[in-house]
């Protein structure tokens, strides 16, 4: 009897840890966290790219992506760059992206820890939706 009574207090202690309403440890951030500058390299075979967000007051943003290093050139040579503006929102721990050139809208899960943004969102390679998770570094 007294292995049953151990067995069921041991199991009860586990489900109520296993039950807190707080799974995913992010924390909440807010758009003043968000605010400021971002950025993430990767290394990519020959060259690399370095990517960064900069999120204003305003609610607008900037992103800009830049490649060194490809079609034989010295990895300290920009060989190409992308940039996107527009708008933004935040909803709770749901970024809104509207770029200015299009009408679609990006919209990702956020979260901020350690200066580390983190973004997961889902991305759609070849055959079949990805869940996907990007992290920038605070840099301002």
């Amino acid at each position: 009897m007294k292995k049953v009574i151990l067995a069921s207090i041991y199991l009860l202690f586990v489900l109520l840890i296993s039950c807190n309403d707080n799974d995913d440890d992010h924390g909440e951030s807010s758009m003043a966290d968000l605010l400021g500058q971002w950025s993430d390299t990767y290394d990519q075979g020959d060259g690399k790219r370095v990517s960064s967000y900069t999120f204003m007051g305003d609610s607008t943003y900037e992103f800009r992506s830049d490649s060194f290093g490809f079609n034989g050139k010295p990895i300290t040579e920009l060989t190409g760059f992308s940039e996107v503006s527009g708008v933004f929102e935040v909803s709770g721990d749901s970024l809104i992206l509207q770029a200015a050139q299009s009408e679609g809208v990006f919209k990702s899960k956020f979260w901020i820890k350690d200066d580390v943004l983190h973004l997961e969102y889902i991305s759609y390679p070849a055959d079949a939706p990805v869940l996907t998770q990007m992290e920038y570094d605070r840099i301002d």
